[in-house]
């Protein structure tokens, strides 16, 4: 009976503590915001991009002037006393080689044409490339000539020019485009006045593979 009872005062009570709660008053105003609190660590640096193409991205042109090959049909030139910087690049650079005859520059390996009209004659030059030392070079030799003789004939160049680009930025830029001279560097956005370095002729055979 007790035990009823208590119960019984027990819901009594609840009943009238829900009958005894108030209107719920309006929402206070905004309080003033708190001062920031202190900066995050910095995240991680994100990858590095891409070098573009419109200032050479470290591409050089070398330039020989005007040349004439040696008593064995062929031609070295290249660059000595290089930098550990400078092999470094070279070691994973892409090389393109351009002989100028007639005003235009013919793109090796290939067919080079000499002279005009009836004292015409062409000849197949390729070439090899490599450092040695601190030395590097470019070896052009001919492989076939227009003349019916034994021995390689004596060949006089305008120029030969030599464009040296990194092997990320070689990749980007179409076969058909590397197969002129002028379109090379446009691409890279090469100038003469300031990506061009006069190379030396070596008097060294290298030996050709």
């Amino acid at each position: 009976m007790l035990k009823k009872l208590l119960l019984f005062a027990w819901i009594g009570c609840m009943i009238a503590l829900v009958g005894c709660e108030g209107k719920q008053g309006e929402v206070g105003p905004k309080g003033d915001t708190g001062a920031a609190g202190p900066a995050g660590p910095a995240g991680p640096a994100g990858p590095a991009g891409q070098d573009g193409t419109g200032s050479g991205g470290g591409a050089i042109i070398l330039s020989s002037g005007e040349a004439e090959t040696d008593t064995t049909g062929g031609y070295i030139t290249g660059l000595t006393d290089l930098t550990p910087e400078l092999d470094s690049a070279l070691q994973s650079s892409a090389v393109l080689v351009y002989i100028k005859s007639g005003g235009v520059y013919w793109p090796l390996p290939g067919l080079v044409v000499f002279g005009t009209g009836t004292n015409q004659t062409a000849s197949e030059f390729t070439f090899v490339h490599g450092i040695d030392g601190t030395t590097f070079f470019v070896e052009l030799f001919q492989r076939g000539w227009s003349e019916d003789v034994d021995d390689a004939p004596d060949r006089e160049f305008e120029d030969v020019r030599i464009v040296i680009i990194p092997g990320t930025i070689a990749g980007r830029l179409d076969a058909e485009i590397l197969k002129s001279y002028e379109k090379t560097i446009a691409a890279l956005g090469l100038t003469e006045e300031k990506n061009m370095k006069v190379s030396k002729r070596l008097k060294v055979g290298f030996g050709k593979k």
